[in-house]
């Protein structure tokens, strides 16, 4: 990668003024862990744009109806060690712990990882599942979207010239709200999944979302869960009704790390596993990661 010019602005508006401004190429900069692959790969950069030392961007808080805010920037790694998430919201805890190697994870950014729209993101199905939304700063002023669309195609998201993710934002949930990731990859240690899910569940009104991931183009949050789990509905029950839903949702490819059908089966599975962790178990499993071959049902 050809890189031309290097900016750190200090606040928001800086940076999105550098991006609107610059006639060429502008990426911008967070935790870089895909921008150093790019850099191996030859691809053009032109202006960097590094936005991690705006301190707004680094900042966890919890608001006073409950919501919580994720500044753009903050590392993975502070979410897989925050207590309260973890108390809170389990599967994004996991999701944020079984993403990559503890180095990535104590470079990568929660919004990084969304807005390299890839579809094995670890972090989209558990936000997903929380109905995360997106506040994007752009030259218009501050818009906020939701998480479920913000991503389009493969490396494609809704963002527009000179606009930026500045925080992630899960409003207030259910109280006993319950929520899981599990994760089935190639070898143990870090590694892109095969299929991720993550799936939440509210006791009180019996309302299960689902999120799946590698297994389309864009991580998919499942449609046409309402009602899915009536009283007196057993957890395998609700499990075979996840699955064929979620099925009818995805459409996997074959590639070199799985086929299409092997997905499938493993989004089957992982909507069977997530149904019982979260209807019969007082919490989610102590981790969310499987490894092919080892998997039971």
């Amino acid at each position: 990668m050809s890189i031309r010019r290097y900016e750190r602005p200090l606040t928001v508006k800086a940076a999105v003024d550098f991006l609107i401004n610059e006639e060429g190429c502008a990426t911008v900069l967070a935790g870089g862990t895909d921008l150093i692959a790019d850099v191996r790969a030859g691809r053009e950069a032109g202006l960097v744009v590094d936005i991690k030392h705006i301190p707004e961007l680094n900042e966890i808080r919890w608001e006073k109806d409950g919501a919580l805010i994720l500044g753009s920037c903050v590392i993975v790694q502070r979410i897989a060690g925050d207590a309260a998430i973890r108390g809170r919201y389990r599967a994004l805890s996991d999701a944020a712990e079984n993403l990559g190697s503890y180095q990535v994870r104590c470079r990568a950014t929660i919004a990084g990882n969304l807005g390299n729209a890839s579809p094995c993101a670890d972090n989209a199905p558990a936000l997903l599942v929380l109905n995360a939304q997106v506040r994007v700063a752009s030259p218009q002023g501050c818009r906020e979207t939701a998480l479920n669309g913000f991503i389009r195609d493969v490396k494609q998201t809704v963002l527009k010239r000179g606009e930026i993710i500045t925080a992630l934002i899960i409003p207030p949930r259910p109280p006993r709200l319950r929520s899981a990731f599990y994760k089935i990859k190639r070898v143990r240690g870090h590694d892109m999944a095969l299929v991720n899910a993550a799936g939440a569940y509210d006791p009180d009104n019996r309302e299960f979302s689902l999120a799946i991931g590698s297994a389309a183009c864009t991580p998919v949050l499942v449609r046409g869960l309402e009602g899915i789990c009536p009283p007196g509905s057993a957890a395998d029950a609700v499990g075979d009704r996840l699955a064929e839903r979620a099925l009818a949702d995805i459409s996997p490819i074959d590639d070199v790390r799985a086929s299409a059908q092997y997905r499938r089966d493993m989004t089957a599975l992982l909507c069977r596993r997530l149904a019982r962790t979260l209807m019969e178990a007082d919490g989610p499993p102590a981790n969310g990661i499987m490894q092919t071959g080892g998997a039971g049902g």
